[in-house]
């Protein structure tokens, strides 16, 4: 397990929280403009050499029900990051293509993970969502009842461990329960066969410019968890 302080260290030369900002500007862009995804790529995809795959669907606005839902805001970053830092595979929503990758079926972002995991044998993967600041936990890890674990246990533990070493002590499970049949993780677990687990992020750790601190614990913690779940 890698400790808090080293990882600090790693991210102070690389001035986390400024990059987060500008990866946020660059990749995952705030936008109601609506694309043809026949015509642009809406989907961000960096290939790393380690087995886990990071996620973010709600990087960018989405649309669910004929609506455009919010971003869940540098959700997008943390996993372009993780990717930098640790190399993993991570995908993330990149522009607003009409749909939900966390609830349509069929899916263009669910298909693309399908490729990622089967060519490059990913062997879990932890799907990255936005929870609001007023809600009581720093992180809420949602796995539809350990259904999307596929008997996988050991990776909770893992989690909670590396999350509460670099201070998120308040953890929940299946607040936001993953429950739904199309969600990410119901859909890697049952057709891909992979464990999954949605991670629900409190928006206070979200925000590198405001709580600096506070989002390189968050990073620590997910790096670290990354860098465990390889050797399992």
């Amino acid at each position: 397990m890698s400790k808090p302080e080293d990882i600090q260290v790693e991210f102070s030369r690389s001035r986390i929280n400024e990059e987060a900002v500008n990866i946020e500007k660059v990749h995952f862009y705030k936008t109601d403009r609506r694309v043809n995804p026949k015509q642009e790529d809406p989907i961000w995809v960096s290939l790393g050499k380690l087995p886990i795959l990071v996620s973010a669907p709600h990087a960018v606005r989405h649309i669910r029900q004929k609506k455009i839902k919010m971003s869940d805001q540098f959700t997008g970053s943390i996993v372009y990051l993780s990717n930098q830092i640790t190399d993993c595979h991570a995908i993330a929503a990149s522009k607003l293509y009409g749909g939900d990758p966390n609830a349509d079926d069929p899916c263009i972002y669910k298909e693309r993970i399908a490729e990622i995991c089967g060519r490059e044998k990913v062997k879990f993967v932890l799907d990255i969502h936005g929870a609001a600041r007023e809600r009581e936990f720093d992180v809420d890890f949602g796995t539809n009842g350990g259904k999307t674990l596929l008997g996988k246990t050991m990776i909770l533990e893992l989690l909670e461990r590396n999350f509460k070493g670099f201070g998120l002590n308040k953890i929940s499970y299946d607040y936001f329960a993953a429950s739904g049949p199309n969600t990410l993780a119901n859909y890697i677990a049952r057709e891909l066969r992979i464990p999954a687990v949605q991670i629900e992020i409190n928006k206070q750790y979200r925000v590198p410019a405001q709580n600096p601190q506070g989002f390189h614990r968050l990073l620590g913690a997910l790096v670290a968890s990354i860098r465990e779940l390889t050797t399992e």
